[in-house]
């Protein structure tokens, strides 16, 4: 299958999500608890009508968790919306899972105005039978309901609370995440990966000795080129497809934002180019109604493309 290699512009975003839900749990923000939370829900600010709408992330990396899920059954709602992302998740120098969040995440996030709140895993057990994997990872519930309500009284869009968050909290966040997982790995006498990889890493999301969002874009956009064009040679024999071009795309916005995406399939019908997702399912007649909202979240992006 030949690869197509396309540059795009997002000056606006105009999106109505078509496979919604209004059945969402709703916790008032006095009790509310990440870690006991679903995956997205709405949070009761102890007035009328003033709520929250949430989805959290499982792991800093966009796949195999379907984080845009979760954004995506809260995205039709009127109201502020907020996603929790844990800045780190390592599950175990027996695992390939140590993941970061990269710039693409920030970015996306803030053109879609969804204001994100970074936190770390504190604790965690280890998986049963082994020596060098972690399972029920806990995230630190406190400071994600301190972050809340800082958002829900913070009344400018949320690219400046994403460009502030992250300038003023990341590197915060990012050593507490570190310290955690070393805390875990003696504690509960399990192997982690080498912390001080991570460490090598901030360091290089920083300039003049402090967290910079330039920096930041340029270390981790080199790798999210890279994981785009892997995925672009990728095929899986279950997705229906007519053997037409995989799409990598480079994609811009007045931001400050950049992506690097991939489509499964693109093609020319009737003078329109045609970006198709597509989904699989190896056990069932249909994809998981998460893949398909992953599928769709997607396509927000590419229908506004210029």
């Amino acid at each position: 299958m030949d690869t197509l290699f396309i540059k795009g512009f997002v000056r606006d975003v105009i999106y109505t999500p078509c496979f919604t839900t209004n059945k969402f749990q709703v916790y008032d923000i006095t009790d509310f608890d990440i870690n006991k939370a679903p995956g997205s829900g709405l949070i009761n600010l102890g007035t009328s009508e003033n709520n929250l709408a949430y989805s959290k992330w499982v792991s800093p990396k966009r796949t195999r968790t379907y984080p845009f899920a979760r954004i995506y059954d809260t995205y039709h709602l009127n109201l502020k919306k907020v996603t929790i992302i844990p800045i780190i998740k390592d599950e175990g120098a027996g695992t390939q899972n140590n993941d970061r969040i990269n710039f693409i995440t920030f970015s996306w996030m803030n053109l879609l105005n969804i204001y994100v709140i970074l936190t770390w895993y504190e604790d965690a057990e280890r998986k049963p039978n082994t020596t060098d994997r972690i399972t029920n990872q806990i995230l630190n519930a406190e400071y994600v309901t301190e972050k809340l309500l800082e958002v829900s009284q913070y009344q400018m869009s949320a690219l400046h609370w994403n460009t502030t968050h992250f300038e003023k909290d990341f590197e915060n966040v990012y050593m507490n995440a570190v310290e955690s997982y070393k805390r875990i790995s003696l504690s509960k006498n399990v192997k982690m990966h080498v912390p001080q990889n991570h460490i090598l890493k901030l360091e290089k999301f920083k300039k003049d000795g402090s967290f910079c969002l330039e920096n930041f874009k340029y270390a981790t956009l080199p790798a999210s080129h890279s994981a785009a064009l892997r995925e672009s040679v990728t095929v899986h024999e279950l997705e229906a497809l007519d053997q037409h071009a995989k799409g990598v795309f480079s994609i811009k916005n007045y931001l400050g934002g950049e992506y690097h995406l991939t489509a499964d399939e693109i093609y020319w019908e009737d003078g329109k180019l045609v970006i198709q997702e597509s989904k699989n399912s190896s056990k069932k007649t249909l994809p998981s109604k998460n893949d398909i909202k992953d599928g769709l979240f997607k396509l927000i992006m590419f229908s506004n493309l210029t």
